[in-house]
């Protein structure tokens, strides 16, 4: 890639951050259309299994205990004179605190009703201090999403645990039927918000912003689109076959050629110049077409020029995927086959919509 002027840089970085948003407003306004169908179709099951689970949720993400790791880290840390831990355990006190006034403030100030007193599905708003009138954001996912940013800032290591662990609490939020699929969505955006900028430093708070969201977007749109795939009739059956067959082309062609490449096939071949940059989005995309949803292709579309944008303002070349072990790119195309396997049994799971 050439050298790019500072101003044209500077243009594709800030259209990454809009092509995100957009991402992130489909997102918000699919979720709209899920929350009451959803909210019905959870008040109408009594699985004891799904109210343990959000108990246990609801518990672990509560302020005391979230509160009580963050303290038993910072005290810790000045016991120990481990810097990290006491960093640690202090951001994400401050970042918890920070979410917690700001959601307590926008759910009154918006005052959407809980699912159990919502009948319509309009997003029902207005100022109100009444009990039951304060569902969005989502206060336990917001707080979670926080203090998982700030530990896995200072602990990369237990990143996928940490923010596992709030993806439980999160789920386990709809699951109770506490909160709708957008009160969570905008919690864990909240969340996100604070961590980082709480985890970097203060005057770098511009980029901290740009980077959760760029670095969440993508995992916010495949929670979204597992979910819309599920709640969604199969459409037409010829267009469903012809979409999941186009997709699952996608994937075998990206993936084949990663592991014919690991194996020295065509190595200095032309294929190889051409396919090895398209590797990668062939994948993503054919994913995203054996879900057989025009939503979730536009989506995903919005993420891989968001991400093409981002690359063009760094000024970097596009990274291509490098070979691995044989066997670990057997692996990886094992699970992407398993994952269109996954696709087509979520698919119309439950047809809500």
């Amino acid at each position: 890639m050439g050298e790019l002027d500072p101003v044209t840089r500077h243009a594709s970085r800030v259209t990454s951050v809009i092509l995100s948003c957009l991402a992130l407003g489909l997102v918000f306004w699919g979720g709209l259309q899920v929350d009451l169908p959803l909210a019905r179709f959870l008040r109408s099951i009594d699985l004891p299994w799904l109210v343990v689970a959000g108990d246990v949720g609801s518990r672990l993400g509560s302020g005391e205990v979230l509160a009580g790791i963050s303290g038993a880290l910072l005290a810790f840390g000045l016991l120990s004179r481990r810097a990290v831990f006491r960093r640690a355990g202090l951001e994400s006190l401050i970042a918890h605190a920070a979410v917690a006034l700001s959601t307590q403030a926008l759910k009154h100030l918006i005052g959407r009703p809980r699912p159990r007193m919502t009948h319509s599905g309009w997003f029902q708003f207005g100022p109100s201090w009444d009990s039951g009138l304060d569902s969005f954001p989502s206060g336990h996912a917001a707080a979670s999403f926080a203090v998982a940013a700030v530990l896995a800032r200072r602990f990369p290591s237990a990143g996928w645990v940490l923010y596992g662990a709030a993806c439980f609490v999160a789920l386990s939020r709809v699951l109770r039927g506490s909160h709708f699929p957008t009160d969570v969505l905008a919690g864990v955006g909240l969340g996100l918000a604070a961590g980082y900028v709480v985890a970097n430093p203060i005057h770098a708070w511009r980029s901290s912003l740009s980077a959760a969201l760029k670095e969440s977007t993508p995992y916010l749109v495949g929670a979204f689109a597992l979910l819309w795939t599920a709640v969604n009739a199969a459409p037409d059956r010829w267009l469903s076959t012809i979409m999941f067959s186009v997709g699952a082309c996608g994937v075998v062609v990206g993936a084949g050629h990663q592991l014919a490449w690991s194996l020295g096939v065509y190595r200095r071949s032309r294929w190889n110049e051409v396919l090895r940059p398209l590797a990668t989005p062939l994948v993503v995309m054919g994913l995203a077409a054996a879900t057989t949803s025009w939503l979730v292709m536009s989506l995903t579309v919005l993420l891989v020029m968001a991400r093409w944008q981002e690359i063009r303002g760094s000024g970097l070349s596009p990274s291509v995927p490098q070979p691995m072990h044989p066997l670990a790119e057997l692996t990886l195309a094992t699970g992407l086959v398993l994952a269109l396997v996954a696709i087509q049994t979520v698919k119309g799971m439950l047809p809500l919509l």
